[in-house]
């Protein structure tokens, strides 16, 4: 499966360099294993000068033969996504994701600039594109763009981690939603709180130990390899999600939840 998928992936760059306009071709995930098809998809990243136009990209990818197929053209069209292709290669779901060598750099600039701090619509994190960029395996970057943009975030900087973690610290002083989903013994209201709250503390910590947020996927699994965090602090956030699905325990999740908050305070000042 390994084999098949890097060969797809080879003849794929291999076509799309052929465009002058496409400068870098990437793939997010650092090197993690393929997934087999069927267990999850991969996001193939595209730089342009101009991105090529729909029926440009159909009849690319329509002209390769041997593992690529079911192709969508156009399956998005704006957004933080760029404008992506969709289709299967090798039997598993593959997007084509298409932005400007241009945006892609103000981008950056932004986020470094502390600009784009919070979490944006459906669960998109900007910083999140920095932790993408820093570890995205490179197949194709002849003009050293992707290069130059891993130089830049090979160190998380000072000013960006000291306006993260205001930020994010300044929106948990925010408890209103909590004490009232509290009172009110409503655990619903309170996963909602939870959720942008649990949102806040992350990203606090994740600029405390100067890295970058990729997303709430695999939380858990930086937080163990974390130096600076409050003590036993995994076990306890999983304390406060277990005890918030009971109303009778609501108030014991948010005493254990607020403890938490406090001791990272205290890493902090």
């Amino acid at each position: 499966m390994s084999n098949d998928m890097e060969t797809t992936i080879k003849k794929l760059v291999e076509s799309l360099a052929q465009w002058n306009s496409i400068r870098v071709i990437g793939l997010s995930g650092g090197d993690r294993s393929f997934p087999e098809p069927g267990g999850g998809d991969i996001d193939i990243f595209v730089y342009c000068t101009e991105i090529p136009t729909g029926s440009e990209r159909q009849e690319l990818l329509k002209s390769l033969r041997g593992g690529i197929e079911q192709i969508e053209i156009g399956k998005l069209t704006s957004g933080h996504w760029g404008q992506a292709d969709c289709l299967s290669m090798a039997g598993v779901e593959t997007w084509l994701l298409y932005f400007t060598v241009a945006e892609a750099r103000l981008e950056l600039e932004e986020i470094l600039a502390g600009k784009r701090l919070g979490r944006l619509d459906s669960y998109y994190y900007p910083i999140g594109r920095c932790a993408m960029w820093k570890t995205m395996r490179v197949f194709y970057d002849p003009d050293g763009i992707l290069a130059s943009f891993k130089q830049r975030l090979a160190e998380y900087p000072q000013e960006l981690a000291l306006a993260a973690i205001d930020h994010h610290l300044n929106a948990l002083d925010d408890v209103e939603d909590l004490e009232r989903a509290v009172g009110r013994e409503d655990v619903f209201f309170f996963h909602f709180a939870l959720d942008l709250a649990l949102d806040h503390f992350l990203q606090a910590l994740f600029a405390l130990n100067r890295e970058y947020f990729p997303s709430r996927k695999r939380s858990e699994i930086y937080l163990r390899g974390f130096k600076i965090k409050p003590r036993d602090c995994e076990q306890r956030l999983r304390q406060v999600v277990t005890l918030g699905g009971n109303a009778e325990t609501l108030e014991q999740s948010y005493g254990i939840w607020n403890r938490l908050v406090r001791d990272l305070r205290l890493l902090i000042t």
